[in-house]
């Protein structure tokens, strides 16, 4: 509930700053209501383009989540998970064969080598060694499509969680939002 409660404090104290006291409820409502009404649209979107490998497009749609980030823990956690692995994955698909995955490896601890150290202190950087040290030890065609199968399943098993959070946070912001003020606001005007 708290983070719900912080959710709809941070936007009404930010449309208070930008369009006064009088409209930021007004404009609160209206975010809530679309949240509401777009976020299981936009999940199911991910689970469509996860289901159908396209990782890329999977990658592209997280954007619209990203802004929840600062509100959660587990929000940010699972929000950086899936688009790492959703970026790599997308990576993989455009090149798939054993040199490209090569290039792929190279380019990622080009670009992480040095947060190796962070391996056991972070649960994040234990992921992304985890990946790549599985992706630098693949060298056939049969290896890397059971390294994308494999990384496809546990992409949608970190979906479900990130969901799950994202269901939970919902029915508490339905519980302090109450839609029916957007309609009864509406009609009375």
């Amino acid at each position: 509930m708290n983070i719900a409660k912080s959710f709809i404090e941070h936007y009404e104290a930010s449309f208070k700053a930008k369009a006064g006291k009088e409209n930021a409820r007004q404009l609160t409502d209206q975010l809530c209501s679309e949240f509401i009404r777009t976020t299981p649209v936009t999940l199911e979107l991910l689970e469509y383009y996860l289901n159908t490998g396209q990782f890329d497009s999977f990658y592209n749609s997280l954007t619209d989540l990203k802004y929840l980030i600062e509100f959660s823990d587990n929000f940010s956690r699972y929000w950086h998970l899936l688009r790492a692995c959703s970026g790599a994955l997308s990576k993989l698909k455009a090149d798939q064969s054993v040199k490209g995955s090569k290039r792929i490896y190279y380019y990622y601890f080009a670009r992480y080598g040095d947060r190796r150290i962070l391996r056991n202190e972070h649960w994040f950087e234990a992921k992304r060694w985890e990946f790549l040290d599985e992706l630098q030890s693949i060298y056939t065609e049969d290896a890397l499509e059971i390294f994308i199968l494999k990384y496809k399943h546990i992409l949608a098993e970190n979906l479900k969680i990130y969901v799950s959070f994202l269901m939970a946070f919902m029915v508490d912001l339905k519980n302090i939002y109450k839609p029916d003020s957007v309609v009864t606001k509406k009609i009375n005007s």
